[in-house]
């Protein structure tokens, strides 16, 4: 990432002051919104989506609450593809319309796009590694930019292509269940046994 790409959309970033000491990277599509939820949404023809998009699980919503109120200083930062269609305020606005826990409190500079326009990612294990790098790059790209490097954080996506060098901090979900209690729990402790 050039510089001059990092300071044309640093207005991404948050600009409030960061006195946390824990983050939660939340991607939302198979994490959220669970392919099952979709599933039973359209066997009894509910709508699946409102004006942002799909409509989040609400089991997976209560594991994301369970963590927030398991480490009431952990802070949202979200690293789904959503950040490139709503940005920040509009996930902002999101979060409130659809009165879900905690706050978004930042989101994470996208990286991916570059790939998708230069690399051959039509092979799916290329795409993945190439989604988890990109993620990975992000993901410590916010860290550094906002003088976080210690912090704890984790990681919560579907994503099956993170390098082994994130594993210790990833929390990976099924998409087709979405946040379970057991993955809330993986999270839980991967922020509250970090120094």
């Amino acid at each position: 990432m050039s510089m001059q790409h990092f300071y044309r959309y640093s207005h991404l970033y948050n600009s409030l002051s960061y006195n946390m000491n824990k983050i939660i990277f939340l991607d939302f599509d198979g994490v959220l919104n669970s392919d099952s939820y979709m599933h039973e949404l359209r066997e009894k023809k509910l709508p699946v989506s409102d004006g942002f998009g799909p409509l989040f699980d609400p089991n997976a919503v209560n594991n994301l609450e369970r963590i927030l109120n398991a480490v009431p200083e952990a802070r949202i930062v979200v690293i789904s593809s959503w950040k490139d269609i709503h940005g920040l305020s509009g996930l902002r606005e999101m979060w409130r319309e659809r009165d879900l826990p905690g706050a978004v409190y930042s989101v994470t500079l996208s990286l991916m796009h570059d790939r998708l326009l230069f690399e051959d990612l039509s092979d799916p294990d290329d795409f993945d590694r190439a989604e988890g790098d990109s993620k990975t790059r992000e993901v410590m790209s916010w860290l550094a930019s906002n003088e976080l490097l210690d912090a704890p954080f984790v990681i919560v996506d579907d994503s099956p292509g993170f390098p082994p060098s994130i594993q210790a901090n990833l929390v990976r979900i099924d998409p087709f269940h979405g946040l379970m209690n057991f993955d809330a729990d993986k999270a839980i402790h991967i922020l509250d046994s970090q120094p």
